[in-house]
C-alpha cells in the first residue's frame, strides 16, 4: 500500500514538474502568444495525462497545483480580483484535470474513445471558463457583460484554445496508448 501510493506522488510530481516545465519554455519562447495574454498551452497535455493516468482526482488535483505553482513563479498570470482567477484560471486548469471523467462515445460500430472525447470535453470547458472571464473582466471592446464584449471574447479566446486543442488532440492520445502498451493496468482514467 506504502509503495503504491509513493508511485502515485512520483507520478504526481513527474507530471507537475513537466507542466511548470513546458509553461516556463512557453513563457521564454512564446511559440504562438496573444496580445492580452493566451498562447499555446502544451502545457496542459501533462495534465491530461496525468487524468487518464491516475485518475480525475489525481488529475484535478495536480492541474490546481500546477497553475498554483505557475502563478507562484510568476508565469503569466494577469490577475483582477478573485473571480476573475477563479474563471481565468483555477477553472480551467481543473476542467483539463478532470478530463478522464468523460466517456467514450459509441456512434453505431463507430468508437471514439475517452481520450478523445475528454481531451475535447476538457479544452471546452477551459475554453467556456476563458470566455466568461473575458466578457466581465477583460471585455476589450465594450462594457463588461455587453454582447460586444462577449463576441470578442469568443474570437480572442478561439484562437489560442483551438491551437491548443489541435496539439491536445494529437500528442496526449499517442502517449497514451504508448505507455498503455508498457503499463496497460496503470492508466486508471481510461475507458475502453
Amino acid at each position: 500500500m506504502v509503495n503504491q501510493r509513493t508511485r502515485k506522488i512520483v507520478f504526481a510530481a513527474f507530471y507537475l514538474a513537466l507542466a511548470i516545465a513546458l509553461n516556463y519554455l512557453n513563457t521564454v519562447m512564446p511559440i504562438i502568444q496573444m496580445p492580452n495574454g493566451g498562447s499555446l498551452e502544451l502545457m496542459v497535455i501533462p495534465l491530461f495525462m496525468a487524468s487518464y493516468h491516475m485518475g480525475c482526482k489525481w488529475g484535478a488535483s495536480i492541474s490546481f497545483l500546477a497553475w498554483l505553482l505557475g502563478m507562484m513563479f510568476g508565469m503569466n498570470n494577469y490577475m483582477v480580483g478573485p473571480l476573475q482567477v477563479i474563471f481565468d484560471y483555477i477553472a480551467p486548469f481543473v476542467a483539463v484535470g478532470l478530463a478522464s471523467l468523460f466517456p467514450a462515445i459509441h456512434l453505431g460500430k463507430i468508437k471514439i474513445s475517452n481520450v478523445y472525447v475528454g481531451v475535447v470535453g476538457g479544452m471546452l470547458l477551459k475554453y467556456i471558463s476563458q470566455v466568461i472571464s473575458g466578457v466581465y473582466f477583460w471585455p476589450g471592446v465594450g462594457a463588461a457583460g455587453s454582447l460586444p464584449a462577449f463576441l470578442f471574447s469568443i474570437n480572442y479566446n478561439a484562437g489560442y484554445n483551438l491551437i491548443t486543442l489541435a496539439a491536445a488532440l494529437i500528442i496526449t492520445p499517442v502517449l497514451v496508448s504508448r505507455l498503455r502498451k508498457v503499463k496497460p493496468k496503470e492508466f486508471v482514467g481510461v475507458k475502453d
